[in-house]
């Protein structure tokens, strides 16, 4: 063993060589920790910034949500409303936050029309819906369109589009009224005849008196083509209507016409002018007596369409419509019967036109005509159960 060693050198420069390693170690750790500090504080600026984007977004949206036209509702998976703009509360006239929607249309705040698509609020307001299901948040968007003005325009659009029509309506007025005045003025002037016996009184005086009934009917007629625009709007069950055609017609059916309702599954409830439809399925109904004579058999009924409608059907066995006369067939004043104002029909589409619906012609397999009258479902009724058959005396 060396003398001039150190005993403890060996133990000491250990020593020396485990503090420079802890000192490089704490060094490491401490540019680490340095790192990972700033690298917290870099994810919290960058989570901040995107927290005041979210919010400046969320802004933005809510901003624009307010400013559109039309009414936003979300409500969640469990029906209840989270959200809503400025439009839809003003609208709804309540606070929509936390509410059901299902319980804002129980409530009369909203109700149903034409199958779901449609709403008409407490107010009066007509509603337009489309809905959209987002699957990642389990939420339903609710739009709502106001066709309130839409509906108006329309409405006087169809008026103006009458009224422009009145100019040659009146030539052709002109031209069927003549005839039967004619005839009436020469009957009232042989009825002034001292010489005629009571038995010839009577016959110029009936005659005269069917003249004034067919005048009466054509300005009855013209007024209705011309007034055809709904009067104010009311529910009209399905079956209450059948039940005021059966009431209208029951002098005719008494006289031994021919006419049979048939049962139907549908039971729906209208929105619309009750006379004026009445009147529009009668108009029918009697067009198909004058044309295919007194053993013409007419069918009534009705059957649930596409897209939220009903179609009411009158159709008959009589000798149906040529394909000439067909293309005229709803023209103000066409006829091909001699006596006919030519306006029963024109007047029957004019009514569904008013109403937001159709009529048209169909050709049935075997003979016969088929009249569609088309017109949007409102709601649904309770089951009634009627089936009515009218046919002479039986009823």
């Amino acid at each position: 063993m060396d003398g001039n060693h150190d005993p403890l050198e060996s133990p000491y420069n250990a020593f020396n060589r485990l503090s420079e390693e802890l000192s490089s170690a704490y060094i490491g750790l401490a540019e680490r920790a340095a790192g990972l500090e700033a690298e917290l504080a870099r994810s919290r600026r960058e989570k901040e910034r995107q927290r005041e984007e979210k919010e400046h977004l969320a802004d933005r949206l809510a901003a624009l949500l307010d400013s559109l036209p039309g009414g936003v509702v979300v409500y969640a998976s469990e029906g209840c409303v989270t959200a809503s703009n400025a439009v839809a509360r003003d609208w709804f006239g309540a606070d929509l936050q936390g509410r059901r929607w299902a319980g804002l249309l129980a409530s009369g705040h909203l109700r149903l029309m034409d199958d779901g698509r449609e709403l008409e609020t407490a107010a009066g307001r007509q509603l337009v819906m489309s809905q959209r299901y987002v699957p990642g948040r389990e939420e339903t968007i609710v739009l709502l369109t106001d066709v309130t003005e839409e509906r108006r325009l329309q409405a006087e659009l169809e008026q103006n589009r009458r009224l422009a029509t009145m100019g040659e309506m009146a030539a052709r007025l002109a031209h069927q009224i003549r005839t039967p005045l004619a005839t009436a003025l020469l009957y009232a002037n042989h009825l002034t005849d001292s010489e005629l016996n009571a038995s010839q009184r009577q016959g110029f005086g009936a005659r005269l008196l069917a003249r004034l009934r067919d005048l009466d009917r054509l300005t009855r007629d013209m007024l209705g083509f011309v007034r055809a625009a709904p009067g104010r709007p009311r529910d009209v069950a399905l079956s209450a209507l059948f039940d005021d055609v059966c009431q209208t017609l029951d002098a005719a059916v008494r006289d031994g016409r021919q006419l049979h309702i048939r049962d139907s599954d549908v039971e729906g409830v209208l929105r619309g002018d009750r006379q004026a439809l009445t009147g529009a399925l009668c108009n029918l109904i009697e067009n198909a007596w004058q044309v295919g004579g007194p053993a013409v058999v007419v069918k009534l009924a009705a059957r649930e369409s596409a897209a939220g409608s009903i179609e009411i059907v009158v159709e008959d066995n009589g000798p149906g419509v040529d394909a000439e006369v067909s293309e005229r067939i709803f023209e103000p004043f066409f006829s091909v019967r001699s006596g006919g104002t030519g306006l029963g029909l024109p007047l029957a589409r004019s009514v569904a036109e008013a109403h937001q619906g159709s009529l048209r012609l169909e050709q049935r397999c075997g003979g016969g005509a088929r009249f569609v009258l088309r017109l949007p479902l409102h709601a649904r009724e309770a089951s009634v159960g009627h089936q009515f058959v009218l046919a002479g005396d039986s009823r």
